[in-house]
């Protein structure tokens, strides 16, 4: 176990592995790096794997302060820094993907060599002609709705996005204990960092993602329906489609073996 102080005092916790090029991966909303466990030893083969748990998240210090994209952005490159790493690939599930788009808005492409985004929209919210919203539709009144029922009754609205998360509904045993993580995350660090999320709007920077960029989309995602994944190509200057037939919202973890592969084999490319 390893702990990086972080400039404002706050504990990050992260772990590394391996030898080879650096990759980072990237947990999303609430969750933590112990969900990318069946991808960090196969991936630790060939490269130097670091999982991190964003502050408030997982094993990281809890604080009320710095919950928002920008600041896990810094943080991110705290430990870039701290790691003496250069040409990093970052891997970015869900909200680890929008905290990679907040990095490059930060500091561009400096200090990475390529990205992978993993089911992840660079808008949340409705919008005029924008197909790619949370749950195919997410309205400012959605997101009013979702944190009221949050702040009040955590468990009745997260345990079923819990759920949604995955192409097969997992069962109650499973369900439970992943909530459990993500109780790890105080309610009002993770609405916080929630609403700052569901306020971005990444569309008009994806054009700076000028690195090789591996787009890993679930084909049955409840999360971000469509060809969400196929629209970001066309975005990106250099980016890569892989479809996972039989993911939801994680691919990295209903089709681990797939996953590690075709992350391995961009890797060793990009």
């Amino acid at each position: 176990m390893a702990y990086l102080e972080l400039p404002d005092g706050v504990p990050l916790y992260y772990e590394d592995t391996g030898t080879g090029p650096a990759v980072i991966l990237l947990h999303g909303w609430t969750m933590n790096s112990t969900f990318f466990q069946a991808n960090t030893g196969p991936l630790a083969q060939a490269n130097r794997v670091v999982t991190v748990d964003f502050r408030g998240h997982g094993n990281s210090g809890k604080t009320d302060a710095g919950h928002s994209l920008h600041q896990y952005a810094h943080d991110v490159r705290a430990l870039i820094d701290h790691l003496d790493l250069d040409d990093v690939c970052l891997v970015g599930w869900s909200m680890g993907t929008a905290v990679i788009l907040s990095y490059i808005r930060e500091y561009g492409t400096e200090k990475l060599r390529s990205v992978s985004f993993v089911d992840q929209s660079p808008r949340f919210l409705d919008a005029a002609e924008w197909d790619f919203p949370l749950m195919g539709s997410y309205s400012i009144t959605d997101l009013a709705v979702f944190a009221q029922t949050v702040r009040h009754s955590r468990p009745t609205v997260i345990k079923p996005f819990i759920a949604s998360c995955f192409a097969e509904e997992p069962d109650q045993a499973t369900t439970d204990a992943i909530y459990a993580e993500t109780t790890k995350t105080h309610t009002r660090s993770a609405l916080d960092i929630w609403f700052d999320m569901a306020y971005a709007d990444f569309r008009p920077m994806l054009h700076e993602v000028s690195v090789p960029a591996l787009l890993v989309y679930g084909e049955h995602s409840k999360v971000f329906p469509g060809d969400l994944g196929g629209w970001l190509a066309e975005q990106l200057p250099n980016a890569e489609v892989a479809r996972f037939d039989n993911s939801g919202h994680a691919p990295f973890a209903e089709e681990p073996e797939r996953f590690n592969t075709v992350l391995g084999d961009f890797l060793a490319s990009s």
